[in-house]
């Protein structure tokens, strides 16, 4: 199955060099979905010869979805998303690749007393409404590293960060099989973009999909 790695990114001036070029230390394809970056990270992905895809709005879901439009019309099967801010190491993504096509989604799952103490909670409250609601078992549903079957993955028409959660609740649904593998979650290079707002929209994502049918 082919596979390419995505970069969500928006000012990663500071770690996309880093990103990129641990990632083609795997012999994987990767392009950049970007949200205007006014840094250098532009410069840098065209230094470095990556593509890069604006997206179509502001926020993570935007870059998501443009993803995987670009995968799908560039014939990739496997589409693996990581976050360009350092937190997921890169030596994951051959571990995720092995359970396909096995499986239809691969998460990396962090360890709670990884994540600061300010994104624990609402992490925690996120995965167990999730798992209440929707009769999973997961661990870790706003992980920011997974790589998913994508002909297999439903419509997405979320907008800000609130795309993991719909994911996820997609799959759910759609039966589709979940593999979660265990992670380490390293130190942030730059400031976090989410904000408190951001948590409040991902719980409601999760319970608007539960109501759909």
């Amino acid at each position: 199955m082919k596979a390419v790695v995505v970069l969500p990114t928006k000012n990663e001036e500071k770690s996309i060099e880093f990103m990129v070029n641990e990632i083609k230390k795997l012999n994987l394809d990767v392009f950049v979905s970007d949200e205007q970056s006014t840094d250098k990270t532009l410069e840098i992905a065209k230094k470095l010869k990556v593509p890069v895809y604006q997206r179509d709005g502001s926020g993570k879901g935007f870059g998501v979805r443009k993803a995987i439009q670009v995968a799908k019309e560039k014939g990739y099967d496997i589409l693996i998303l990581i976050d360009c801010d350092k937190t997921y190491p890169t030596k994951y993504i051959p571990e995720l690749l092995k359970f396909f096509p096995k499986y239809d989604m691969v998460v990396g799952a962090r360890k709670l007393n990884h994540v600061r103490l300010l994104h624990r909670l609402p992490n925690m409250v996120h995965t167990e409404s999730i798992n209440l609601l929707y009769g999973s078992n997961l661990r870790d549903i706003n992980s920011g590293l997974r790589a998913f079957n994508i002909d297999k993955m439903p419509n997405l028409n979320a907008k800000g960060f609130d795309v993991e959660a719909q994911i996820t609740t997609k799959a759910i649904k759609k039966k589709l099989k979940i593999k979660e593998v265990p992670i380490v979650y390293e130190k942030r290079e730059g400031d976090s973009k989410i904000r408190i707002k951001d948590g409040f929209l991902i719980l409601s994502r999760i319970l608007k999909e539960r109501i759909k049918r």
